[in-house]
């Protein structure tokens, strides 16, 4: 039995790293996985202001911090069976800014069509779809595919929204 337990923390700790660091001029997390998919939970690393999220790059604005109760690594998306995503989300006081990607190992998203309230638009070089009141609660959200990934950002506001988006 001490055996099996052995092996399967050593395991872990080869399949999984995870590691937290406390900075004078901010707070990094980092967890990984594996690079060979992007259905094992990818990567998120936050420093500085600088969101890395499934290999897509954000700018935090100052005064936001990390809401670590709100992140999902690799959660299976509601609305497609081969999809899943991941999130982080950000507080400044009652404002949250929201970042979401979704992937795929089965397919790459290519190209979003507006629909149900959305409109094209472009945003920080970014071509995508763009709602002023997606959830209804009159914060503005932007999608967008790069990469071969789907990205969702929803801020308090349009400047916001263009500052996180990179």
């Amino acid at each position: 039995m001490r055996k099996i337990l052995m092996v399967g923390v050593v395991l872990l700790a080869i399949c999984v790293s995870i590691s937290a660091v406390s900075a004078d001029d901010g707070w990094s997390f980092n967890f990984s996985s594996s690079e060979g998919s992007n259905s094992d939970g990818g990567s998120v690393s936050f420093d500085n202001g600088k969101l890395v999220l499934q290999d897509i790059e954000f700018a935090i604005p100052d005064g936001y911090k990390e809401n670590d109760t709100a992140q999902k690594l690799a959660e299976q998306a509601e609305d497609d069976e081969d999809a899943k995503y991941s999130l982080c989300s950000f507080l400044n006081g009652d404002k949250e800014i929201v970042v979401k990607v979704f992937f795929s190992d089965e397919f790459d998203y290519k190209n979003l069509t507006a629909a149900d309230g959305f409109e094209d638009k472009t945003i920080a070089g970014h071509d995508g779809i763009y709602n002023e009141n997606a959830y209804g609660d009159n914060t503005p959200t932007f999608k967008f595919v790069e990469k071969g990934k789907l990205i969702e950002v929803n801020a308090p506001d349009d400047e916001t929204l263009e500052s996180v988006i990179k």
